[in-house]
């Protein structure tokens, strides 16, 4: 191996163990079984989704199949799909640091983004967030190549560009704010307007793939209306951002460990005042060129994010993991931060702080789990229960997680009743009931399975009927996860009054 390639390999080497190292520490989420779920339905429906109003990241579905179609289908091999894509981006972080700000800017970069807890996360779940952030800093890396002072082959640049960003399109259905970001690259560099015409023609290309998507998506936005997203206010996102691609997901890292909270904010703030002067520092000791690269890499970092909170005034979208493709450039920041540091000593003092904080929040999300066990659950309940005994979902949408996992132990179909508990946010306690016990006559004994049942059951009226009607004969808590079965008693323990909610 050539002697220059030894560190960005080796350091791309542990960023591939920090991502597969614990695939399957924690249970898949209801979004990553519905992940599997599109991807194994009819070819057909597959397909018909690249054009479904509504529908987000169909193209990542569709590799999805062709991947199952070659390792099969668990845990481990959904989220593996998501590692290379993951490890892809470490490395493309490196060459976008080295290109632009020099070999040691590209290491550091490299090796921020190889322990990023935010990072490593994505990159090990089942969906789009770890593929579409490697498209797009390839699609940006590609741009800056054809736009840069480099003797390039700008048309293989501008292909690159147009190909990566165009699939990224349908990876993720917010890809297209990239388009932003480019814009302000071909203002910012001077070069670039001497390459009008290529991007132009750029453009021309990428409105093609991208008008089946506008075709639902501009009305979507024009009507307005609500979603189940919350809004998030503008300091709200600036504070979500940089504390999640600081600390990662653990709100409590990088001093998880501590048990008061006013100590944790304390060095939370530190550690982030200190890296929005080492930016404005780094920037003030770069030559022009580099300034340019930075203020491109700063509206990469900020713009989708701004934009994102500009739609959720009428539609609210953001959240955190919909602009995690707006991390890269922050780590690949930092990395030319530290390598403006002219004393070796301060500069790896530095790196192993980065290194502390970043391996303290990986700790933090490795020892606090953070999905519902879902695999834990159904598993008690495939032990547990009878044949055909009912089980009782809240929310009802985890009868596809609870299919899921009673096929990974080698049931074509759940050998138990699912029932879906109905919606119950704005039902009184009697009509939830009723409902219930439609679905209940003649039942001796039920399972009640209940994970995030604050979404459609915000007062608790699902359980709270079976707690004053039925007997609980035995009750499991995992994390994310009650799970309970009850018999039926002759007396109700409590007779609830016509107006209890």
């Amino acid at each position: 191996m050539h002697r220059a390639l030894r560190w960005p390999v080796l350091i791309a080497w542990i960023a591939f163990v920090a991502r597969v190292a614990l695939l399957t520490h924690e249970s898949l989420w209801r979004d990553e079984v519905d992940s599997v779920r599109f991807a194994l339905e009819p070819l057909s429906t597959v397909l018909s989704r690249l054009s479904a109003p509504g529908f987000n990241g169909p193209l990542y579905f569709l590799l999805l199949r062709g991947w199952f179609a070659l390792v099969g289908v668990n845990d481990f091999t959904l989220r593996y799909f998501s590692a290379l894509a993951g490890t892809a981006l470490v490395v493309l972080g490196y060459v976008l640091g080295k290109r632009l700000f020099g070999r040691s800017a590209g290491l550091a970069a490299e090796w921020i983004m190889a322990l990023s807890p935010l990072l490593v996360w994505y990159a090990g779940e089942g969906r789009m967030y770890a593929l579409q952030p490697a498209l797009l800093a390839l699609a940006m890396y590609a741009l800056l190549r054809a736009l840069g002072p480099w003797h390039a082959r700008r048309v293989g640049w501008w292909s690159v560009f147009v190909v990566a960003t165009s699939l990224s399109f349908y990876i993720h259905v917010l890809s297209p704010l990239v388009l932003l970001v480019a814009s302000v690259a071909f203002v910012a560099l001077p070069a670039a307007r001497a390459h009008w015409r290529s991007a132009l023609v750029a453009l021309a290309f990428l409105t093609l793939p991208y008008l089946p998507l506008v075709a639902w998506q501009a009305p979507a936005v024009l009507r307005g209306g609500g979603t189940l997203l919350p809004f998030f206010p503008p300091g709200a996102v600036v504070n979500t951002l940089l504390r999640t691609w600081t600390f990662g997901l653990n709100t409590d890292a990088p001093l998880f460990f501590l048990p008061a909270p006013e100590g944790r904010v304390a060095v939370q703030g530190v550690l982030l005042g200190g890296v929005i002067v080492g930016v404005v520092w780094a920037f003030k000791r770069s030559n022009a060129l580099e300034r340019r690269w930075m203020l491109v890499l700063m509206a990469w970092a900020v713009l989708p994010s701004a934009a994102l909170m500009l739609l959720s005034l009428r539609v609210p979208l953001f959240l955190p993991r919909y602009v995690l493709w707006s991390a890269t450039p922050f780590y690949v920041v930092l990395g030319a931060l530290i390598a403006r540091i002219a004393r070796v000593q301060w500069r790896w003092s530095v790196l192993g702080l980065v290194t502390v904080v970043s391996a303290s929040g990986l700790a933090a999300q490795v020892l606090v789990p953070i999905r519902p066990d879902l695999r834990g659950a159904v598993a008690q309940v495939l032990r547990a229960a009878q044949p055909n005994e009912p089980v009782v979902l809240q929310i009802g949408y985890l009868r596809h997680a609870f299919a899921y996992y009673a096929a990974q132990h080698g049931f074509t179909a759940p050998p138990v009743r699912l029932i879906e508990a109905p919606y119950a946010n704005e039902a009184t306690l009697e009509a939830v009931g009723a409902q219930l016990e439609s679905q209940l006559m003649q039942t001796q004994s039920v399972w009640l399975f209940e994970s995030e049942s604050a979404m459609w059951d915000k007062h608790g009226h699902t359980r709270r009927w079976f707690e004053t009607r039925w007997q609980r004969a035995e009750a499991w808590a995992f994390h994310g996860v009650y799970v309970a079965r009850f018999v039926r008693q002759t007396q109700p323990s409590y007779v609830p009054s016509s107006t209890s909610r």
